[in-house]
């Protein structure tokens, strides 16, 4: 999951100067697990309990009737890109961005994910697979823009590496 995080995240549109290379936490991916063999469909109320080494917790939730590969269920919530627009740091009327955001919020470091086919999946479907994935620490803040643009890696935080446009601990 972390290589098609990263993918997405080296493709934004405007480049980012700022973005982190995103790193599995298993700690963050114990707590997906968990939720998602709940098999009910809604976010965890109960995520920053769960994950104490974290501060803010971030969630993405997908469900399909078929197995997708981690790269169909990133793409998916970066398919919002679309409807996002970068410099009003606005989301087109009647539309979901906060997915694409979470993506692509520079300053999320860890991302855990897992997968549960349930037979049914509360809320939603008789049988799907339940994506679910946290970011540590969460995006989506006060309004803020998820990144700032400029050329890639040129603002990476001090100690921080440049490695194919991410900034790289």
């Amino acid at each position: 999951m972390c290589k098609a995080h990263n993918a997405k995240r080296r493709s934004v549109v405007p480049t980012a100067s700022n973005m982190i290379e995103l790193k599995w936490s298993a700690e963050l991916a114990s707590v997906a697990e968990n939720y998602s063999r709940k098999c009910v469909y809604g976010h965890n109320p109960n995520k920053y309990d769960e994950a104490p080494s974290f501060k803010r917790v971030g969630e993405n939730l997908r469900y399909s009737t078929r197995e997708e590969t981690p790269l169909e269920v990133v793409s998916s919530w970066d398919d919002e890109r679309i409807d996002y627009n970068y410099n009003a740091n606005t989301c087109a009327p009647d539309k979901k961005c906060g997915h694409y955001t979470q993506v692509a919020w520079a300053e999320t470091e860890y991302v855990g994910c897992a997968v549960t086919k349930c037979t049914p999946l509360v809320g939603k479907s008789d049988s799907a697979y339940y994506y679910v994935c946290n970011y540590g620490e969460r995006g989506n803040m006060n309004g803020n823009r998820p990144y700032i643009s400029g050329t890639p890696c040129s603002q990476c935080p001090s100690g921080y590496t440049c490695s194919n446009k991410l900034c790289r601990l």
